[in-house]
């Protein structure tokens, strides 16, 4: 019995020592102090947000159910890989950026983390640069060109003009369903 007086005694006990604990370190105000010079250093490092229409807009279960989940690269509504050249680098304290060619436009600096006509500078070396697009990630070195793909879908493999479809050699057909009608 003595014990469970002691327990529920030290409860109470426990609650008010932490209570006075806590209004000698500052109270209510204390953890405020010491995290505004670190949310004044946040602001500084946040990353730019993207321009335009779609910034900070909400994307929406139908938007993402109607997008395809991987890009058709051949075939009918193939998408089209564009031309990336890239022309020169920006690499200092202040800037971050590629100097672009896309599809033969004008060159265009982008920097780091931003996108313009579908391509995305994901980062910036001294002679590299890694672009991100519709079709994935690309490597690029300084003057060089990437391969685009042909403005027209590459044409499906036709059958083989040799004759109808055969059966190949050893190939047996799997058997028939349970509920399949039996023949005599």
């Amino acid at each position: 019995m003595l014990r469970l007086i002691l327990i529920l005694a030290g409860i109470p006990a426990g609650l008010a020592t932490g209570f006075l604990a806590w209004l000698v370190a500052g109270g209510p105000g204390a953890s405020l102090d010491k995290l505004t010079p670190i949310e004044d250093q946040l602001v500084v490092l946040r990353a730019p947000h993207e321009a335009g229409p779609s910034a900070g807009a909400m994307v929406s279960i139908a938007d993402l159910a109607a997008s395809p989940l991987f890009a058709l690269t051949v075939g009918p509504g193939a998408v089209r890989e564009p031309s990336i050249t890239v022309q020169g680098v920006s690499v200092s304290t202040g800037r971050v950026a590629a100097l672009l060619v896309i599809d033969g436009q004008p060159p265009a600096w982008v920097p780091l983390g931003q996108s313009r006509e579908g391509v995305t500078v994901r980062s910036v070396g001294p002679t590299r640069v890694t672009v991100d697009t519709l079709v994935g990630l690309k490597e690029i070195g300084l003057g060089t060109s990437s391969a685009a793909s042909s403005s027209a879908p590459a044409a499906l493999p036709e059958a083989s003009a040799a004759g109808p479809d055969r059966i190949p050699p050893g190939f047996r057909s799997p058997p028939p369903p349970a509920s399949a009608p039996q023949i005599p």
